[in-house]
């Protein structure tokens, strides 16, 4: 049987707007719930207010709730941010509120749960923050964002925030700067998760140097799966991309994305297609370094790919990003951090985590 995407519009965050959305997509999937414990997955990568677009919204986790609730399922909410504590990232982004008044419980995500795992990438082993196999029903919440190292982060990227904060760190210095060897990571620790269910918060999304510090946009897009990876697949032919990202070359590659139909839950004047998401910028970074031979990637590197530079007018100097750089390539001094860049692996987590906005791509 062909696999299923359902998408829609929905141009603001109103709460029975997205949950009519949810009950068409569960219909057309035939997923079906009842008295199950279910675990939310939102992005929670830091503590930023919604108007951001870096977390999941607040009314996405509400509609979702309250949709839970309704078939009486004992519902949990969980992630680990980049460097800040799951509380606060969920009180900043106005999630906490939700979780106080529909009566979610918080998993921090600081278990250590080793999970041995023969997938595509060479690794065998993954510690998680917490124990998929805990709960019935996993539900991914990913926000439509662009990424910097993998040009977006959809479903499938969104179940690495299963490892705790600094164990990133640790496996973007092993990936280094090969991001077909990140994605096939990415792949088993999602294929160890295993979601039952992928709903994507487009609505307000970001594009350009994502997944913090880029540009804002009303997209006013929601979509669901049973599978990330055709949900993400689908969503990179929408946009219109000239490429495929690494994450769905490789599920192609490896037989995770068979066919399926994409289904428009919107009324028929209401079309998803570049329009929307016109004039939607990827990374800069992506335009340099991807889709070019190995070798043709490893003489240019050097010239082409992009490096991070701290604004010296709006750091602060508070040395987040030396706290999450894995390969140790920031140095602290009086004004604001230095780079190595003969350490510097260019995942790009200091710009990705950097609380001011103060680190750029040049």
């Amino acid at each position: 049987m062909a696999g299923k995407v359902v998408i829609g519009r929905c141009e603001a965050y109103d709460t029975n707007k997205i949950k009519n959305f949810i009950y068409k997509g569960f219909e057309e999937i035939n997923f079906k719930i009842v008295k199950s414990k279910i675990l939310l997955k939102p992005n929670l990568l830091s503590a930023k207010t919604p108007d951001k677009a870096v977390t999941t919204h607040p009314e996405f986790i509400r509609a979702i709730s309250e949709m839970l609730m309704d078939y009486s399922c004992d519902v949990y909410i969980g992630d680990s941010p980049g460097f800040e504590s799951t509380g606060k990232v969920l009180l900043h982004s106005g999630i906490m509120d939700v979780v106080k008044s529909h009566g979610l419980k918080v998993m921090p995500f600081n278990r250590k749960v080793i999970k041995k795992w023969q997938g595509i990438s060479p690794y065998s082993e993954f510690t998680l923050g917490e124990n998929p196999d805990d709960y019935d029903i996993i539900i991914n919440i990913p926000k439509l964002k662009t990424h910097t190292m993998m040009g977006l982060t959809l479903g499938v990227k969104n179940t690495f925030g299963f490892i705790p904060a600094f164990d990133k760190a640790k496996w973007h210095l092993r990936a280094g700067r090969d991001r077909m060897l990140f994605a096939s990571l990415l792949i088993d620790i999602h294929n160890i998760v295993k979601p039952s269910l992928t709903i994507i918060d487009g609505i307000v999304g970001m594009d350009g140097d994502g997944p913090s510090g880029g540009r804002v946009r009303d997209l006013g897009f929601v979509a669901l799966s049973r599978s990330a990876y055709m949900l993400d697949h689908a969503i990179e032919k929408i946009i219109g991309l000239p490429y495929l990202l690494p994450v769905s070359t490789l599920a192609l590659q490896h037989g995770l994305i068979g066919d399926y139909e994409i289904f428009n839950a919107s009324s028929p004047s209401m079309t998803i297609g570049k329009e929307t998401f016109s004039d939607f910028k990827l990374p800069y970074t992506m335009n340099t370094d991807w889709n070019l031979p190995q070798l043709v990637k490893r003489i240019l590197s050097s010239f082409f790919i992009k490096k991070p530079k701290i604004d010296s007018h709006i750091c602060k100097n508070c040395k987040v990003c030396i706290r999450v750089c894995p390969a140790d390539a920031l140095l602290e001094s009086q004004e604001t951090p230095v780079f190595d860049f003969k350490k510097c692996i260019r995942c790009y987590c200091c710009q990705e985590m950097c609380p001011e906005g103060a680190i750029r791509l040049v």
